[in-house]
């Protein structure tokens, strides 16, 4: 049975309220957080050596309730920042998050 005490930040982004600025320039997305709970997960060494194959390499996994998770793409875990790689059903209320370096947000597979 899994513990729950990892925590996780999820991060919402919506768009600014005005596009641009007084100067022309682009303004940033407004950024909202939540803390949820969490189970971290290993990646295994399988998986991570081939995801070094595709570019975006597997550096984290970790279940959160599905109720907690509202289809994000950004993820905050021990300081740092992850882009949201893909997702896995585990059961009715659990799902796996598969988490790679935020900086491969943008790439394309």
């Amino acid at each position: 049975m899994a513990a729950w005490v990892d925590e996780l930040t999820i991060i919402s982004q919506q768009p600014p309220d005005e596009r641009v600025n007084a100067g022309g320039f682009e303004n940033e997305p407004q950024e909202s957080a939540r803390t949820v709970f969490c189970n971290k997960k290993s990646v295994g060494y399988s998986e991570y050596f081939k995801s070094q194959q595709t570019g975006k390499v597997v550096e984290a996994k970790c279940e959160v309730h599905k109720a907690d998770y509202e289809g994000e793409d950004t993820v905050e875990m021990d300081g740092r920042r992850f882009f949201v790689l893909k997702t896995y059903d585990i059961d009715d209320d659990t799902i796996e998050l598969t988490l790679t370096d935020l900086r491969n947000k943008d790439k394309g597979a």
